[in-house]
């Protein structure tokens, strides 16, 4: 059975649906159904994500079908958070020949980004962004989602370090740039992985969209919890997987979010500086643009 000759190891909230959906059009590309196996760091994520696949025969299944293609690979956010997990497992089952590509994203624009998405998903994230940040290292020592992990999921420099240490091929593709050129980009990861970059490819969809959130909290009760009428709505849109996928829904009951605040930004800043810094010295590319 044919195994991942290349890993998709984040960052969350990065565009890595978006990559993903782009990558899987090529010929030459295989990756499964299931984005996010993550596998490799199954023991530190269960029960604290929606999915992941704990059993080895299970995980070489996922690869079912992909015989003659070039590439083979999965995208797994966390891989990059629980970076020393994931590189003892990917040595140990795919070697350090792998190809390890992740996308990089400004830090306090990921970490925003994140609240708004975990607060449109889950009903659990009640609190404001402020409060939220407050509330991080106790929920990390709970079984919280880790997707509520704002301020850690954006700490890349140790993890890019490992990465690149660890292996002999790592890839980094910065988020500003791929919003700029999504084709560039993408022409840029088929020539990273030793494929036709000249293939067509889709771009007009975008995935993942973020920016968004209930118009007041009691749409958000109605579609958050199990009473009737989210009943009646997941019987009427069976094949939908979610509220968020419904062009109805998002265009009638959700709205754009408000900007973050600039304190709570600038504060945020200061946390992450001495990563940037670092970060911007191992990848020899200028970051100042994420301390301003």
């Amino acid at each position: 059975m044919p195994l991942p000759n290349f890993l998709l190891i984040g960052a969350g909230k990065s565009a890595t649906r978006s990559l993903y959906n782009y990558m899987i059009q090529h010929p030459d590309v295989f990756m499964p159904k299931l984005k996010e196996p993550q596998f490799f760091v199954a023991d530190a994520v269960k029960n604290r994500i929606q999915k992941c696949v704990e059993d080895e025969d299970k995980y070489f299944q996922l690869f079912e079908g992909s015989e003659g293609k070039k590439v083979i690979g999965e995208a797994s956010v966390m891989y990059l958070f629980f970076y020393k997990e994931a590189i003892n497992n990917i040595k140990k089952y795919l070697g350090d020949d792998v190809k390890i590509m992740m996308i990089l994203r400004n830090p306090v624009d990921r970490a925003y980004s994140a609240f708004n998405f975990v607060r449109v998903n889950n009903p659990e994230e009640k609190y404001s962004f402020e409060k939220a940040l407050q509330k991080e290292d106790e929920r990390f020592n709970t079984n919280a989602s880790l997707f509520m992990q704002y301020k850690k999921m954006g700490l890349y420099a140790d993890a890019v370090q490992a990465y690149k240490e660890h292996f002999k091929n790592v890839h980094i593709i910065w988020y500003d740039e791929f919003i700029k050129d999504v084709p560039g980009t993408i022409k840029g990861i088929f020539h990273f992985l030793g494929i036709d970059e000249k293939a067509a490819i889709d771009y007009n969809k975008r995935w993942n969209e973020g920016g968004k959130k209930w118009k007041n909290p009691v749409l958000r009760y109605l579609f958050m919890t199990n009473n009737p009428l989210k009943k009646i709505y997941k019987l009427w849109f069976q094949k939908r997987k979610g509220v968020r996928t419904n062009q109805f829904f998002t265009k009638n009951f959700m709205e754009k979010t408000e900007p973050i605040n600039e304190d709570t930004r600038r504060n945020l800043i200061e946390y992450f500086r001495t990563d940037i810094e670092k970060l911007s010295i191992l990848t020899a590319k200028d970051l100042s643009s994420w301390l301003h």
